[in-house]
């Protein structure tokens, strides 16, 4: 399902998706060209008497800029919220998923006290059910 999930999302956002797990990248990759999928977590459950398994995953996105002063990224925003949306409508990703939640968290990063700009960071999370 991970491999499924990483094409739609570079399908999707026209940016290059890496599996992987944040702490292992600089936020230097974070440019506005990739998109960093972490596996969080996946819960199976029996259901019903013909023992129908239903598998619920949890997956962290991270996707960052640049930060820009005059704005706020307020654009940033506009972007992630329209993709989440369009993430969810994917008919090819409907296909493998029962349901899709998504949450996510902005804040901003720098470098160091004279970092004036910094990186804006969304951490975003999907709640999965899979078929």
């Amino acid at each position: 399902m991970l491999e499924i999930l990483k094409k739609r999302i570079e399908e999707v956002s026209g940016k290059n998706c890496i599996s992987g797990f944040a702490a292992d990248f600089p936020y230097a990759m974070l440019t506005g060209n990739n998109i960093i999928i972490q596996p969080e977590s996946q819960e199976s459950r029996t259901i019903g008497l013909n023992h129908r398994k239903e598998i619920t995953r949890r997956v962290k996105l991270i996707y960052g800029r640049f930060n820009k002063l005059k704005t706020g990224s307020l654009e940033e925003v506009e972007w992630v919220e329209e993709f989440l949306s369009n993430l969810e409508k994917d008919r090819e990703l409907l296909t493998h998923i029962i349901n899709m939640d998504h949450q996510y968290i902005v804040g901003i990063e720098k470098n160091g006290e004279n970092d004036k700009t910094g990186y804006v960071v969304f951490q975003i999370y999907l709640d999965i059910k899979e078929r």
